[in-house]
């Protein structure tokens, strides 16, 4: 009898931990269930916006989307455990040479690839705006195109021919590599950006450009307007009496913006794949907004249309 109900009792208990197994490792669908073995990777955020991986990736490139990719790449970071996702900088031709190369899993970039670089995948994820600054001194608040060409060309060297204070212009400038000086020179200058001399220094990321405008007087320089918030040392201008506003570059009525590419050689990796997916959910379009950066899907489609010929 005893021996009887100790077999029941073993029984009884199998029973319980495998209806608690079967319930750990399977999801209720209408039509069945779900094993571990075959189950997606868990879904976190909104429905679908991305998975968790693990592994390692690393990205490299453009110096005004890093901010962005390094905020969005902690956030995944801390909602999955095992992922760990490297920015690097380096400018947008960097980005796009060391991606090519096979030394980083994707290339950030504010420039698309040159057209000998069929290989790598195209994965655009946001815009970025674009602002010309001035030390606070200067006490500019609009240039225009015209005047700019003056100034990048070396033709004017003094703010008082521009109705500004009798102040030395000097050039913050960014080097070739930069995605942010090709930008430039095509949106804005509409030709190369050719000062030289004492009176030009060139910086090779966003951050330093800004902080150098910040510290010289009569500096002038272009950058991510996101990195520009909350610096009483430089003032954001206006072009040609377009503030450098989300509105007007979702309608390309200012024009000095770009979209950000994040490029794989052929198909990504899972968790760059993953990452990538992640760039254009809602939690990264909130990430976006906090560094004035613009989502893609709030771009007009004739400007997203013309910046994509860009070559």
């Amino acid at each position: 009898m005893l021996k009887r109900f100790r077999v029941g009792l073993s029984f009884g208990v199998a029973v319980v931990i495998s209806l608690i197994l079967s319930g750990c490792v399977s999801t209720g669908t209408a039509g069945g269930t779900t094993s571990a073995a075959t189950a997606t990777p868990r879904s976190l955020g909104t429905p679908g916006s991305y998975n968790c991986l693990q592994g390692s990736i690393t990205a490299s490139g453009s110096t005004a989307l890093a901010p962005l990719v390094k905020a969005i790449a902690l956030n995944y970071e801390l909602h999955c455990s095992g992922a760990t996702i490297s920015v690097k900088l380096g400018g947008s031709q960097t980005g796009l040479a060391n991606v090519e190369a096979g030394s980083v899993d994707i290339g950030d970039s504010d420039i698309p690839a040159a057209s000998n670089q069929s290989d790598l995948v195209d994965h655009q994820v946001a815009v970025v705006i674009f602002g010309v600054i001035v030390n606070k001194d200067v006490t500019l608040t609009n240039l225009t195109t015209a005047q700019l060409k003056q100034i990048y060309s070396g033709q004017v060297q003094n703010w008082s021919a521009l109705g500004g204070p009798n102040l030395p212009i000097v050039v913050v400038s960014r080097p070739a590599s930069s995605g942010t000086r090709t930008t430039f020179q095509k949106y804005v200058l509409g030709g190369s950006e050719i000062v030289s001399g004492p009176a030009s220094l060139t910086s090779d990321t966003t951050g330093t450009v800004v902080s150098e405008v910040g510290q010289t007087k009569g500096a002038i320089a272009y950058a991510a307007t996101g990195l520009v918030q909350g610096n009483s040392n430089v003032t954001l201008l206006s072009i040609d009496g377009v503030a450098p506003t989300t509105a007007n570059t979702e309608s390309n009525r200012y024009k000095f913006w770009n979209i950000e590419h994040m490029y794989t050689k052929g198909q990504p990796k899972p968790l760059a794949q993953a990452l990538i997916d992640y760039m254009t959910s809602s939690d990264a379009k909130t990430m976006e907004a906090r560094q004035q950066f613009v989502s893609t899907t709030d771009m007009s489609p004739d400007a997203m249309s013309a910046h994509n010929a860009m070559s």
